[in-house]
């Protein structure tokens, strides 16, 4: 069969939903295809089971999988064992007419479709180019948005040309752009991957990009995801240049964990809730491009997330409450914290007062809140509290190991020396659903004015700004949930249950 009339033949068999056993006899052996949720070889399934699969999906998604119609062969393979054709193609429920390339391989005579993928333009691929192309649009294919694709080929077109048709909200001044610090690629926190992301490192050019590389089998767990990172590494694929050798490689980053940080994301009755992560530099320092203005974007990165939600929204720990008054207290509280005009210290006592009044539903009273002193402490109250710092410090964490457990008798009267800095930390951690969603209101408050005391801890230590390591440490604490992990051990039993009540905050402050 001509490399024509393989295509047209392959279009066919993709999009007739009882086509599978003969789309299967199309394909090489080697070639990748669905299996399950993710892909693997064709070899590695029977034509009975990859034709069973493709007539449910096709089934589950008719009506909006694509239509694609054969259009001329533009750039006409070599005659040799593996090439790459491209044809034009239009897809008919846009009419949207692009190109798509095609990598065969002869066996016996005949050619065989081991990859196949969209482009907006014909490009110079080599056929291992487009294997690696074809393969690094994985995670279209484990999602079911806007339906299941059939093949790599629809996961190319949904990840080119749809976007998920959300709302998407962010704080007004948080920006990103990336600074290539490579943090992100050496912070303590554990990444994993599908397992489909092997095929996609072992069809890199390690030869020309790292020959060291070649031959990498990331670990498999126990849950059968692979370990790109543990806690305690540095990504393996980070080059000595603080560049991703897979991005370079690709033009873009096909993991997930990578692909969407510093961003998170949270679906909200409205839309989706986007923020990011102080652990980036760029991020702290407010660099870069507003959320906002990258939309398109963050629809991209959308898809490799998994947008935490919440059934229940509650102020308190026992009080529950409807999603328009969970967000408009979330705004008063992050527009407190952004009140310049006042100390950090007094902002989140307004916080908790607020929070209080609520929960009691006496009066906002938030001008009297500003200037009346804090009130007083009791000696064991204030002792069990530096108790409690101090045990936190204890935690298995290199940054706070290296800080004095000796809570100093001030620390009630000290202030943040970068408030603006550490505001924003603040901010964007309540803002972050992937913190607050899993608690209420007034604990997630709660805990800031912990992580607030910690940062004045590390000011202390450092004796000058905080280093960028203390930074990202806070950053870690708050957006990705940690201290949330270390009070359920750090705190006397007696305090887990005050956690959601908004005088502890007021003690934490006085304390």
């Amino acid at each position: 069969m001509r490399v024509h009339a393989l295509f047209e033949a392959f279009l066919e068999r993709l999009q007739d939903r009882d086509g599978g056993l003969a789309l299967y006899a199309l394909h090489a052996p080697e070639a990748p295809v669905r299996c399950g949720a993710g892909i693997a070889s064709a070899r590695s399934m029977t034509a009975e089971a990859f034709a069973a699969a493709h007539r449910e999906v096709s089934e589950n998604g008719a009506a909006q999988l694509p239509r694609f119609v054969a259009g001329p062969l533009r750039e006409h393979p070599a005659a040799a064992q593996e090439r790459v054709a491209w044809f034009e193609v239009e897809e008919q429920h846009t009419q949207r007419r692009l190109y798509v390339a095609l990598g065969v391989r002869a066996a016996d005579e005949e050619l065989r479709v081991v990859w196949c993928t969209p482009s907006d333009e014909i490009l110079p691929w080599s056929f291992e180019d487009g294997l690696l192309q074809s393969l690094a649009d994985y995670p279209w294919l484990r999602r079911c948005e806007p339906v299941a694709a059939r093949a790599l080929l629809d996961a190319g077109y949904f990840r080119r040309y749809w976007r998920p048709p959300l709302a998407i909200s962010t704080l007004p001044d948080t920006r990103f752009s990336c600074q290539m610090s490579s943090a992100c690629c050496r912070h303590d926190y554990e990444i994993t991957l599908p397992p489909e992301a092997q095929l996609l490192i072992d069809a890199l050019p390690w030869a020309r990009l790292a020959p060291p590389l070649a031959g990498t089998r990331l670990p498999v767990r126990t849950d059968g995801m692979l370990q790109l990172k543990s806690p305690e590494e540095t990504c393996r694929f980070l080059g000595t240049d603080s560049h991703c050798r897979i991005h370079q490689a690709l033009g873009r980053q096909p993991f997930g964990a990578c692909c969407v940080f510093p961003f998170s994301f949270a679906r909200t009755p409205e839309g989706i809730a986007v923020a990011l992560s102080p652990i980036c530099g760029s991020v702290r320092r407010g660099l870069g491009i507003a959320p906002q203005e990258r939309i398109e974007d963050l629809r991209e990165r959308l898809v490799h997330a998994e947008p935490r939600s919440c059934e229940v929204f509650r102020l308190t720990p026992e009080r529950a409450i409807p999603w328009v008054p969970f967000r408009d207290i979330e705004k008063g509280l992050c527009d407190c914290l952004a009140a310049e005009d006042l100390p950090l210290r007094r902002r989140l006592y307004v916080g908790a007062r607020l929070l209080g009044a609520l929960a009691e539903g006496s009066p906002i009273e938030v001008a009297t809140w500003q200037d009346e002193p804090v009130p007083p402490l009791r000696d064991d109250l204030r002792a069990a509290i530096h108790g409690m710092l101090a045990r936190l410090l204890g935690w298995n964490r290199s940054v706070l190991r290296e800080l004095p457990r000796e809570i100093p008798a001030d620390l009630a009267q000290r202030e943040a020396s970068d408030p603006a800095m550490l505001a924003a930390i603040l901010r964007n951690t309540l803002y972050s659903k992937v913190y607050s969603y899993p608690l209420d209101l007034t604990s997630a408050h709660n805990y800031l004015i912990v992580l607030y005391l910690l940062a004045l801890l590390m000011q202390r230590s450092s004796g000058g700004p905080l280093p960028p390591r203390m930074w990202r440490e806070l950053g870690s604490l708050g957006v990705h949930g940690l201290l949330k992990t270390m009070l359920n051990e750090g705190m006397p039993e007696n305090f887990r249950t005050l956690l959601g009540r908004s005088e502890f905050g007021v003690w934490l402050l006085a304390a």
